[in-house]
């Protein structure tokens, strides 16, 4: 798999809140930034697509980037996102960047900012 189908298989599982194919795909150590400004891990993220506390409901892309060296790469998307946190649903357009990296699970996100754009 490349970088471009791990990122689109990223969005699948978020839109289908697949807890156990973002298990795969997030890395362990894994750090992000919410658009709030909140730092998560891991195991916030998955929490929160298990329980249900996050659901995703739509992502329209407007643009998408990536690039890699082979170990390591990077993906900007700028899409349109509709979502329930906390039960309260939420429209508002966003740039997810991500760092990349690949390993024997293939690639893997070990970093992520979100923010309103």
């Amino acid at each position: 798999m490349d970088l471009a189908d791990a990122e689109r298989a990223l969005r699948a599982a978020q839109l289908g809140g697949d807890a156990a194919a973002l298990e795969a795909i997030l890395h362990p150590r894994l750090v992000a930034v919410g658009p709030d400004g909140t730092l998560f891990d891991r195991a916030d993220d998955l929490h929160a697509h298990r329980s249900g506390a996050l659901r995703i409901l739509r992502v329209e892309e407007e643009s998408s980037t990536v690039r890699d060296d082979g170990t390591t790469g990077v993906t900007d998307l700028v899409a349109r996102v509709v979502a329930v946190h906390d039960g309260s649903e939420s429209a508002a357009r966003l740039r997810y960047t991500r760092l990349w990296v690949h390993d024997e699970g293939g690639w893997r996100v070990i970093a992520a900012t979100i923010a309103a754009v």
